[in-house]
């Protein structure tokens, strides 16, 4: 697939939306080409992982490259509760990622809640349906 050419500022919008329409067909098939590829390279991934650990071993060469075998301990929550405690009890507050939950604030939103803190942004999403 080409890519189609970029028309100048000054096109007709609904050329505009032609084109749009088109290049977004275009990336949705090689996000799924790529989705697909992306599946094979994780299976392949996992597959070498468990011969290496299998075989106790930490490098292994190949005609195209060198893999090695990381280890790294990463933390998982097990008890929330036990873990807000000790985080409220600490003020330990960095352990936490600073984000909120878009659709608990919405629904609180709709109940007729306001929360402070909590400011609206204007998001402008385009929907496209084909004629």
């Amino acid at each position: 697939m080409s890519t189609p050419e970029l028309p100048t500022l000054s096109s007709h919008l609904p050329d505009l939306i032609d084109l749009y329409i088109a290049t977004r067909a275009q990336r949705l098939a090689k996000d799924k080409e790529a989705a697909t590829i992306k599946e094979q390279e994780d299976d392949l991934h996992k597959t070498i992982i468990a011969k290496m650990r299998a075989g106790d071993i930490t490098a292994q060469g190949a005609r195209n490259g060198l893999v090695k075998l990381n280890h790294n301990v990463e933390p998982v929550a097990t008890d929330w509760p036990a873990l807000y405690a000790y985080i409220k009890a600490n003020d330990a507050w960095e352990m936490l990622h600073k984000r909120i939950t878009a659709t608990a604030v919405k629904e609180r939103w709709e109940d007729g809640q306001d929360i402070p803190g909590v400011g609206k942004s204007d998001v402008y999403k385009l929907s496209v349906s084909k004629l």
